[in-house]
């Protein structure tokens, strides 16, 4: 009878094996460090980037306003058989006469020290939109007369200007400290001579 007993009892059932649970693992301190020096490099590119492209929308301010006064002393020429000789030297710049990279000033004010007597930029029929960022300077002469000054260099290369011009002629320029470290200058240039705009030491 405890034989047939033991026939009727049900198995016993295998409980599952419960799988084994990981810790998780944290970074090293290698790792942390690797991606913070990932990311140092990524921001140092980000903020050259940056820098390059406000410094080449201020240039494009002075490369604009270069051309601007190209085409207003032709048209003053136009009207009165001359160019305008505003700036007392190509570098009395107006309207600010030492230029930085941070701070704007608006185009139109009396221009004193750094016009020629009774030249006034207001003459040339010039349009500013709004403050600008670089000074400016033009400087001209009639046929026969010695441009002074007789040359410009422009990144290390020299462009020099006729000893006796066959007809009148006029140079711009544009003048700014972009970084604001007192020099170089970035400088921006055009001359009746060529059409060519000349930057020199561009986001420098």
């Amino acid at each position: 009878m405890a034989r047939a007993l033991h026939r009727d009892r049900a198995p016993m059932a295998l409980s599952p094996t419960l799988p084994h649970r990981r810790t998780p693992r944290g970074f090293t301190l290698v790792e942390l460090m690797i991606v913070v020096v990932i990311v140092g490099v990524l921001a140092a590119l980000a903020v050259v980037g940056y820098r390059r492209l406000v410094t080449t929308s201020h240039v494009s301010e002075a490369t604009n306003m270069v051309q601007a006064i190209r085409v207003a002393q032709e048209s003053y020429n136009s009207d009165t058989m001359q160019y305008a000789n505003i700036s007392a030297t190509l570098t009395s710049y107006y309207p600010q006469t030492s230029p930085t990279g941070i701070l704007t000033t608006a185009w139109g004010g009396p221009c004193t020290s750094q016009c020629q007597a009774n030249m006034q930029w207001t003459m040339l029929p010039l349009h500013v939109d709004g403050p600008v960022l670089f000074g400016y300077a033009t400087v001209a002469g009639g046929a026969t007369v010695t441009p002074v000054p007789g040359f410009i260099t422009v990144d290390g290369q020299t462009i020099t200007f006729p000893t006796t011009p066959a007809t009148g002629w006029y140079i711009v320029a544009a003048s700014c400290d972009l970084d604001n470290r007192g020099a170089p200058n970035t400088m921006v240039y055009t001359t009746s001579w060529a059409n060519q705009v000349y930057v020199g030491n561009e986001g420098q």
